[in-house]
């Protein structure tokens, strides 16, 4: 059967191969494709989760350096409009510490 090149070919020749087996031996390969069949589903479920947790987390990052960065755009416009450091600083509910690094070091840590 080599010598032949049709598709799905190689499926039948499988399947033969499998009939030609003994009942004993048929016991052996179901058993085996079943034990692969679940290793393999154990491993696609695991990399589901991972994949869930992954966004889940990217998420979670995404909107607290959403919300860090609308506060840097505040204190920068209060401070740029006149308001007193002392004033912003109550108001955004941080220290005043925490604004003058967020209005003057350039990488602009923050506590939270």
């Amino acid at each position: 059967m080599d010598e032949f090149s049709a598709p799905g070919i190689g499926v039948l020749k499988e399947k033969l191969d499998y009939l030609k087996l003994d009942e004993r031996e048929r016991r052996r390969f179901d058993k085996h494709m079943d034990y692969a069949r679940s290793e393999w589903g154990m491993i696609e479920d695991a990399r589901q989760e991972g994949l869930e947790e992954g966004l889940a987390k990217g998420r979670k990052e995404g909107v607290a350096e959403g919300r860090e960065e609308a506060r840097k755009t505040l204190v920068k416009s209060l401070y740029d409009n006149g308001v007193a450091i002392e004033t912003i600083a109550v108001s955004v509910g941080v220290s005043e510490p925490t604004i003058h690094r967020l209005l003057f070091d350039p990488m602009q840590s923050s506590e939270t």
